[in-house]
C-alpha cells in the first residue's frame, strides 16, 4: 500500500524536480507570462491555441462588459468634481474588475448624491455611472465575478502543469500523436473532465455564491434599516459576532435557544428511533401473523406529506380542536389540566387546554412538538431497522438459545449491538436533521408560544427578533431575516456560521469515529 507523503516531503520533491529538468522548467515559465507559450514552445499547437483561446475570451469579457471604449468622450463632458472624487473602475469597469470593485467596497454612490456633475438615480437606463450603488448587487456580482476567476485561474495552473508535464516527456523521448489522433486522445483523456465541467459550475453558481453570500452578510450592517435607496451596506468586521457574544442578553437568549435546539434533536431522534425499533421488532416477532398489513398500516404516517400532517396536528390542538373536544366529551380536561399542571408540564391548570399558545404553557408546547415528530419520523426508522434485523444470522440466535441465553440476553447482546452498529450513521445524519428541522417548528407552533415580556430584553424589543419558546436556531434564524419587525440580516447570518460550525463538528467527529462508516469489506 502507497503511503501518503508529508507536505515538507512533497515540496523537497518538488524542487528536486525542477532542478532535474531545468528545460521543463522554461515551458512551464512560458506558460505562466502568456497561456499557451509553454503548450507552443513543446510544438502542441492546437493544445496551445486552446488554452490561449481561454486567456482571449476572459480577456474579451472584461473589455465588453465594461464601458473603456467611452471613457474618453464622457471623461471629457462629465469629468471629475471639484471634491476630486471619481471611481473609475465603478464607471467604466467590466465585469471583473468592477465586481471587485463593488464587492470590496459595497458601493459608493447614493441616490440623490452629486457626482461628476450629475445627480444620482435610483436606474438610469442610458448611463451606467448616473445610477446610484446597491450594495446587494454589488456584492452578487463581486461573487460572481472572483468565481469565474477562480474558474480562470484552475486553468491557468493546468496549463502551467500541462506545459511542465509534456516537455519532461518529449525530453525523455516520447513522441505525441499528430493530427487527429492527437485530437481523439485528446478527447479521451479530457472526457471526465469534459463531464464533471457542468456539474461543478452548476454548483458553484446555485450553491457555492448563496453560501458565500449568508457567510459575508455576518460581517456588514445590512438591516432593514440600511436597504433604503439613500443608503450603503458597511463593511463592520467582527463587530456582529461581538455583538451577540458579548451583550449579556443577546448571549443568554442565544445561549436558552441553543440548549433547547440540542435538546429537540436529541430527544426527536432517540424517541423517533425508540419507536421505531418497537415497531420493527413487533413487525418481526413470529408471534405476529399479517406482517404485510401490519407494515403498511404504520408506513402510511411516512407517505403522508410531513407539511399537510404538522398543520393537521396544529389545528388538533389548538384551542378548539381536536384533543380539547375529545377531553371535554369523556369529562377529563379538568383532570388533564391538573395533571398537567402537577408535573409541570403546564404553567397554569385551566381549561380548555392551550397547548401551543399560552406562554406559561411553554414546556407543554416542547413536549407536544417532540411528541407529534414521533408521526413523522418513526417510521423511517422502523423500515430502516426491519431491513437491518434481516441481516442478522439465526445462527447466533440458535448458538444464544443453546448456551441457555433468554430473549432479553438475546437482545441485548446479538440483536441491539448489530443493529446500532448498522444504523450509526443513520442516528447521526438525524441528529444533525433535527438540529435544522425547521419544518417541525414553524409548521406546527410557528415558534410559539411567546416569551413573556420581561424575559426578552430592551435591545431586542427594539430591534425585533425575539424567539418563541419553541423556537431553535434554524427558525429564530428565519424570524430575524424575515419578520418585518426584525430583518436583522447580519446576526442571522451570524448565527447560521455558528450553526453550521457546530453541525459539521458534530458530523464529522462523529462519523469519523463510526466503524460502520470507515471499515471496508
Amino acid at each position: 500500500m502507497k503511503q501518503k507523503r508529508s507536505l515538507g516531503a512533497r515540496i523537497s520533491g518538488f524542487f528536486r524536480d525542477i532542478k532535474e529538468h531545468p528545460d521543463a522548467l522554461v515551458s512551464a515559465l512560458f506558460s505562466t507570462i502568456l497561456m499557451g507559450a509553454g503548450q507552443a514552445r513543446n510544438k502542441q499547437y492546437k493544445k496551445a491555441a486552446i488554452f490561449f483561446g481561454v486567456l482571449v475570451l476572459f480577456v474579451a469579457i472584461e473589455f465588453l462588459t465594461g464601458g473603456y471604449l467611452y471613457y474618453a468622450a464622457e471623461i471629457a463632458n462629465n469629468p471629475v468634481g471639484e471634491d476630486g472624487v471619481f471611481y473609475f473602475f465603478r464607471d467604466y469597469g467590466g465585469l471583473f474588475t468592477k465586481g471587485l470593485w463593488g464587492i470590496f467596497t459595497l458601493g459608493a454612490v447614493v441616490t440623490g448624491q452629486m457626482y461628476r456633475g450629475e445627480r444620482a438615480e435610483t436606474f438610469h437606463p442610458r448611463i451606467p455611472w448616473i445610477t446610484a450603488d446597491n450594495s446587494v448587487t454589488m456584492m452578487v456580482s463581486g461573487l460572481i465575478a472572483i468565481v469565474i476567476m477562480a474558474f480562470f485561474v484552475a486553468i491557468w495552473v493546468v496549463n502551467i502543469r500541462d506545459a511542465y508535464k509534456n516537455r519532461k516527456l518529449i525530453n525523455s523521448g516520447f513522441e505525441f500523436k499528430q493530427g487527429k489522433a492527437y485530437l481523439q486522445e485528446l478527447y479521451d483523456d479530457s472526457l471526465p473532465i469534459i463531464l464533471l465541467v457542468p456539474i461543478v459550475v452548476l454548483i458553484a453558481f446555485f450553491t457555492v455564491i448563496p453560501v458565500l453570500f449568508s457567510f459575508l452578510l455576518a460581517f456588514t450592517n445590512y438591516t432593514y434599516r440600511v436597504i433604503l435607496p439613500d443608503r450603503l451596506i458597511k463593511w463592520v468586521g467582527f463587530a456582529n459576532f461581538k455583538q451577540v457574544v458579548s451583550d449579556p442578553a443577546w448571549f443568554s437568549i442565544f445561549g436558552s435557544v441553543l440548549l433547547w435546539t440540542v435538546i429537540f434533536a436529541i430527544m426527536a431522534s432517540v424517541t423517533c428511533y425508540a419507536l421505531g425499533f418497537v415497531n420493527a421488532l413487533a413487525i418481526e416477532s413470529k408471534s405476529v401473523k399479517m406482517k404485510k398489513v401490519w407494515r403498511t398500516i404504520l408506513i402510511i404516517p411516512w407517505a403522508i406529506p410531513g407539511m399537510v400532517s404538522l398543520m393537521v396536528f396544529k389545528n388538533a390542538f389548538a384551542l378548539d380542536g381536536l384533543v380539547n373536544k375529545i377531553l371535554e366529551t369523556t369529562n377529563s380536561a379538568t383532570g388533564m389540566a391538573n395533571f398537567l399542571h402537577t408535573i409541570g408540564l403546564a404553567g397554569t391548570a385551566t381549561t380548555p387546554i392551550e397547548w401551543l399558545s399560552s406562554a406559561q404553557n411553554g414546556t407543554l408546547a416542547r413536549v407536544v412538538i417532540v411528541i407529534v415528530n414521533l408521526w413523522l419520523g418513526a417510521p423511517y426508522f422502523m423500515m430502516l431497522i426491519t431491513g437491518t434485523l434481516t441481516t442478522i444470522p439465526n445462527d447466533l440466535y440458535e448458538a444464544a438459545s443453546i448456551d441457555g441465553a433468554t430473549g432479553f440476553k438475546k437482545f441485548t447482546k446479538i440483536t441491539l449491538p448489530l443493529v446500532l452498529r448498522g444504523t450509526a450513521p443513520a442516528i447521526i445524519m438525524t441528529f444533525t436533521h433535527n438540529f435544522n428541522n425547521f419544518g417541525a417548528i414553524y409548521y406546527l407552533t410557528g415558534g410559539g408560544p411567546a416569551l413573556q415580556y420581561d424575559s426578552v430584553p430592551t435591545s431586542m424589543r427594539v430591534m425585533g427578533g425575539a424567539p418563541g419558546q419553541t423556537d431553535i436556531l434554524i427558525s429564530w434564524i428565519y424570524k430575524l431575516s424575515f419578520n418585518k419587525n426584525a430583518q436583522l440580516y447580519n446576526i442571522a447570518s451570524v448565527y447560521s456560521i455558528l450553526i453550521f460550525v457546530t453541525v459539521a463538528l458534530f458530523s464529522v467527529v462523529n462519523l469519523s469515529r463510526n466503524k460502520a462508516v470507515w471499515e471496508e469489506q
